[in-house]
């Protein structure tokens, strides 16, 4: 169990708190004991149901989006929200969903208001719960979810354009790997047992691929074994995410690409910014928020850089120009905030201009990948096709 222990310290003669964890509270006030401490309180604290989960689980313990949609439909049908988050604890949907919908309703029957059960939870984005605070103040619960699903679905709309981008480039891979390796590993070793005992004079290209036939009929299941092997860890790796990691990591090392990944995450930062703008959140608030965002280590540290600039009494778009997140018109339109007061409206003007952006650059390197992808891999098919007819051009000489 946690706990939150309020102690006096004689040593230092000061009173002072913080997190215990033990399996009862005599085994936390024997501990204290043990240290000559006197302890003045000792709360237990629910640890929040992400962390109780366990695996797979825990990485996806709730659709967010998902649920946003059959909250906001029970809403709009006339239930309370008590009501509609017993509905959806009834669909038995998994036990990581039943176990987050059974705290949310415990801790509103409680009396806990509908974002402080959220929080406690520690399933739900900051950036929900911003939304669903300021709702309780306009009783606007249907508006505030509609404005996350909303956000969620311009950062699902960027994603899938980034996957269905590279869709048709894996495929012209994949298919011209399987269709190599066939060549390499069947077609080659059988096609060339009528050259080995050409005599006479050979191309280069005849002498390479009676080379290879011989290495693949040596070693052709420690070369099937080996493919076999790459594709299961490439899969692996794909599965946890390293694969992903190691993109950001080169992209991040390539001016160009880096410069447009900075797009989505500009995209993402100030989308989440309106958000929470709206929510209530002052905006060094909402920064501090967004640090979480995984906006990757050199633009979370920009927007550590803001928060404190905004601390110290700086303009915002003095800021976030210092900051390194904005460009020129970026800047005047938060000047043009600073002017108005308008400053959701402004955030969400300068996302859409973000996202917009890095669609243009998606759709522009999607049609110029695509056709390279496809001459490389007809290249190498093609130069293998070629090298295993070469030896014939050698035997018709040899006949003369």
């Amino acid at each position: 169990m946690q706990f939150q222990v309020r102690v006096f310290d004689p040593r230092q003669a000061a009173v002072r708190e913080e997190a215990a964890e033990a399996e009862s509270r005599e085994q936390l006030l024997a501990r204290f004991a043990t240290a000559g401490v006197t302890v003045l309180s000792a709360q237990a604290v629910e640890r929040p149901v992400t962390e109780r989960l366990r695996g797979a689980t825990a990485a996806s313990a709730l659709d967010v989006a998902w649920w946003c949609r059959e909250l906001r439909t029970l809403l709009a049908a006339g239930m309370t929200v008590v009501e509609a988050l017993d509905t959806l604890h009834a669909q038995q949907l998994g036990h990581a969903r039943g176990e987050i919908h059974a705290a949310l309703i415990g801790s509103l029957r409680q009396g806990h208001a509908l974002s402080a059960a959220m929080q406690q939870t520690g399933a739900f984005p900051a950036v929900l719960i911003a939304g669903v605070k300021a709702s309780e103040r306009s009783s606007a619960l249907v508006e505030a979810l509609d404005e996350y699903i909303q956000y969620h679905e311009m950062l699902d709309r960027l994603r899938k354009q980034v996957v269905s981008a590279a869709i048709y480039p894996a495929v012209v891979i994949a298919i011209g790997g399987a269709i190599t390796l066939f060549l390499l590993l069947f077609v080659i070793p059988r096609f060339s047992r009528m050259y080995r005992d050409l005599h006479g004079p050979v191309s280069w290209t005849t002498q390479v691929l009676v080379a290879v036939s011989h290495t693949l009929n040596t070693y052709g299941s420690f070369v099937a074994m080996g493919v076999v092997l790459v594709v299961v860890a490439l899969l692996a790796a794909w599965r946890r995410g390293l694969i992903s990691r190691i993109a950001a990591v080169v992209a991040e090392r390539i001016g160009p690409l880096q410069r447009e990944i900075d797009q989505f995450r500009l995209a993402k930062l100030y989308h989440s910014l309106a958000l929470m703008f709206r929510g209530g959140y002052a905006l060094d608030d909402a920064l501090g928020q967004c640090a979480a965002l995984g906006l990757g280590e050199r633009m979370r540290e920009g927007v550590q850089a803001a928060q404190r600039a905004l601390a110290r009494g700086q303009r915002v778009s003095a800021a976030f120009a210092d900051a390194g997140l904005t460009d020129a018109v970026t800047q005047r339109l938060l000047s043009v905030g600073e002017r108005t007061g308008n400053f959701d409206r402004v955030l969400q003007t300068i996302a859409e201009r973000h996202a917009a952006t890095f669609n243009t650059f998606i759709e522009r390197a999607t049609r110029i990948v695509e056709p390279v992808l496809l001459l490389t891999v007809a290249l190498i098919v093609g130069g293998i096709v070629v090298m295993m007819y070469m030896p014939v051009f050698d035997i018709a000489g040899s006949v003369r």
